[in-house]
């Protein structure tokens, strides 16, 4: 069975995504946003990434069984008053158009429920025969919260909530209103810990339960006419509640030209730091709902295993809480946990239904595009790029680490997701703190205070963050020890918590070397790793990609391949040297 799962839709979606799985087996995986170089692809169709799979795979969209696609969009419409296709082949026809996707036979085309891809992405590639599943996220088709239990390959949904009580779009109100963006739920977990928390009801707006929550301020049965979803109007419930019951009125956003960069900007009235008690208490008020959500699901169904998908599923600091509840034995959360893995269910949902096997995920999401040293050397050679090639690209790069540089690494197959996990990442020493300054402030143009997380070597885990079980994915938190707390201080977050990513020399052996050879320098191996994309902008994909944004970011290596770029002496200004 060879099926071409997809995430996105020509004027009303985000993270658009396509991903080929052929005989149960993830072949390819990308997201649009990392061709077209708009971050989230907002109303884009996935016309790179599904052009990308198909190459990848050999095949054209005649050689496809079927395309699935991670939304039930007929019933979306319908629902909502709006008009749909007359056939599938009409709407496969707006998707993937014949004028860039050739064909003589159109395959099947298949909406799969939004949180029931979701839920698959997280069952059937975890590895786990059966356990409970959470989906958390805005919204599906009519629902924004799914509790579900996988059995034998079959997910029997037990209950939801509706989309008006979503916890997503109450998560993103609280960052509209601190002026961080309803967009940026990372940006306000990072700015959670500083504060101090409140009263997690928010002024009655919510109870809790031991095993559930309500909402008051939304109406449970809010339907939108008109648009595809809720999200507007639930965050404008939430936001004129927040007003009436915060100390603090809401942070203004407008949008200025920035001449230095040649760009509009988002500029705030206040220091969005200003709202971090805010901060804190939407992050409390989301763990307590959640943790009661997962008490309750264990409880009903006699699981100790727990499965998580959904874009509430990138909040590390609250997966960190719910890996640590006694109820849960064992948990995974879906790397691909936002809309760009519906993609990646949809896909293995169709598969799993034809009688496939799924193959499991073994610690990578790196899915994506690569290439050859022959193509990077011609990169470079076209754009006049100054580049040797070391006979040890970890180690040569490894050097300019220890030396206290900031490198861009850009190695192998692109990963999937927002986490960079050794494949397109900027990396550095974690020691001393400032250098988190450093990145945050001179390089990656963030906020002070956004946190970083560590790459470490999977045997020195144990030491740095209390535990050997395998975290490859970067999206839990754990406590770090002592010793973690010396070795890397500038990955350590204010709470002395860190978002660590293990690193398996079978799974990836060039990073894990890389780690290993700074670890050879500083005495423990472990770096600081961040995506590699300067503001606003999505992870790099290709060399090109690469070179341009290490020529914009004070950058002062880049590892491209087996090719080591270094920054000419005197090319930085005097604020960045």
């Amino acid at each position: 069975m060879r099926v071409l799962g997809v995430n996105g839709w020509p004027g009303a979606s985000h993270d658009g995504a396509a991903c080929l799985v052929v005989d149960g087996e993830v072949i390819a995986l990308a997201e649009e946003e990392r061709f077209t170089r708009h971050k989230h692809a907002y109303g884009e169709a996935p016309l790179n990434a599904a052009a990308y799979c198909l190459a990848e795979g050999g095949l054209t969209l005649d050689d496809i069984d079927v395309v699935a696609h991670g939304w039930d969009l007929p019933t979306l419409f319908a629902d909502r008053g709006l008009d749909w296709f007359a056939s599938d082949a009409d709407a496969l026809e707006h998707l993937l158009p014949k004028a860039l996707f050739p064909r003589h036979r159109d395959p099947r085309l298949t909406f799969v429920g939004h949180h029931t891809a979701h839920a698959a992405s997280a069952y059937l590639l975890s590895g786990r025969d059966r356990g409970a599943i959470l989906v958390l996220d805005g919204q599906g088709e009519n629902e924004s919260t799914t509790l579900a239990v996988g059995i034998d390959g079959r997910i029997k949904t037990l209950r939801s909530h509706t989309p008006g009580w979503s916890l997503g779009y109450f998560y993103a109100a609280v960052c509209a209103y601190a002026g961080l963006g309803a967009d940026n739920a990372g940006k306000m977990m990072g700015l959670a810990s500083y504060g101090t928390p409140g009263d997690l009801t928010f002024g009655g707006a919510f109870d809790f339960a031991a095993e559930d929550f309500t909402i008051g301020v939304v109406p449970p049965a809010l339907r939108s006419t008109g648009s595809t979803d809720e999200e507007t109007a639930t965050i404008r419930y939430w936001l004129e509640h927040l007003e009436k019951t915060l100390p603090d009125a809401p942070n203004r956003t407008v949008r200025r030209f920035d001449p230095a960069t040649g760009r509009y900007t988002k500029v705030t009235d206040r220091d969005p730091f200003a709202y971090r008690d805010v901060a804190a208490t939407a992050q409390a008020a989301l763990e307590q709902a959640v943790m009661g959500l997962v008490r309750g699901l264990l409880r009903e169904t006699g699981e100790t295993t727990l499965m998580i998908a959904g874009g509430v599923g990138f909040n590390a600091t609250l997966n960190g809480k719910i890996l640590r509840m006694p109820e849960v034995q064992d948990l995974f959360v879906q790397p691909l946990a936002g809309d760009q893995g519906v993609s990646l269910g949809a896909a293995v949902w169709v598969a799993a239904q034809e009688g496939d096997r799924i193959r499991p995920m073994t610690g990578s999401v790196a899915w994506g595009p690569q290439w050859s040293a022959d193509e990077i050397r011609q990169v470079l050679r076209a754009t006049g790029t100054a580049w040797t090639e070391p006979a040890d690209i970890a180690a040569a790069t490894a050097e300019v680490l220890a030396a206290g540089g900031v490198a861009g690494w850009f190695q192998g197959r692109a990963e999937g997701g927002p986490r960079a996990l050794g494949h397109r990442s900027l990396v550095a020493v974690p020691d001393p703190e400032s250098t988190r300054d450093r990145v945050n402030i001179r390089i990656k143009d963030r906020e002070a205070w956004r946190p970083f997380a560590p790459s470490m070597q999977e045997e020195v885990a144990e030491s740095l963050v209390g535990t050997a079980t395998p975290l490859p994915y970067m999206i839990v938190t754990t406590p770090v020890t002592e010793a973690g707390a010396a070795a890397m201080p500038a990955v350590v977050h204010s709470d002395r918590t860190t978002r660590p990513q293990t690193v398996s020399a079978a799974v990836d052996p060039l990073y894990h070397r890389l780690i290993g050879e700074v670890g050879r320098h500083t005495g423990t191996a472990v770096i600081m790793n961040t995506s590699f994309n300067g503001r606003d902008e999505p992870v790099v994909c290709s060399p090109r990609d690469a070179l341009a944004t290490f020529h914009r970011l004070p950058l002062d290596a880049l590892a491209l391949g087996p090719f080591l770029v270094r920054r000419p002496a005197g090319a930085l200004g005097e604020d960045d040297a």
